[in-house]
């Protein structure tokens, strides 16, 4: 009996550690982070946020429209209040955020605000396409450089997201 004490004592060590090792490992993380009931997974109870940051920087509509397509598709699978969403459009995409925008524009960005999601332009961007706050939907807020806020953003876990 003593030489299989070490053994079993070392096997449920290991399998405590295997079990319990993601949850013990993270205490202010515990499982109240875990998805355990979420829609993806059938349930109705869901605790996981997501983190996506979308970059903009061209002048092309159509990445601009699978942007916003993106973001919608997220939101069917993953309710909006689960989810931390940016959008941060710099170089020539800030003309997208225009108040003279295309009405659908504007209407689909004030939807997806209303949803939680921020949109964030570069002031350098702004200053190069000759515009300014002003000139900007009102749910957009200016940021001092889209690629600073870019990097800021993946340091706390933001996807990057480049459609």
């Amino acid at each position: 009996m003593k030489r299989l004490f070490l053994p079993m004592v070392t096997a449920i060590l290991l399998i405590s550690g295997i079990v319990l090792g993601p949850y013990s490992a993270y205490p202010d993380e515990s499982i109240k982070n875990v998805d355990l009931k979420s829609k993806r997974s059938g349930g109705s109870k869901m605790e996981t946020s997501y983190k996506a940051l979308f970059h903009l920087d061209l002048d092309d509509e159509d990445r601009f429209m699978m942007a916003l397509g993106n973001i919608k598709n997220l939101f069917k699978e993953v309710a909006a209040k689960q989810c931390e969403i940016n959008v941060v459009a710099n170089g020539k995409a800030v003309k997208f955020f225009r108040k003279d925008s295309l009405p659908v524009y504007a209407r689909t960005i004030e939807e997806l605000h209303n949803l939680g999601v921020h949109f964030k332009m570069c002031r350098n961007a702004l200053a190069n396409n000759h515009m300014t706050q002003v000139d900007l939907l009102d749910c957009c807020e200016t940021v001092a450089a889209g690629i600073l806020e870019i990097i800021d953003l993946q340091r706390i876990g933001f996807a990057y997201i480049k459609p």
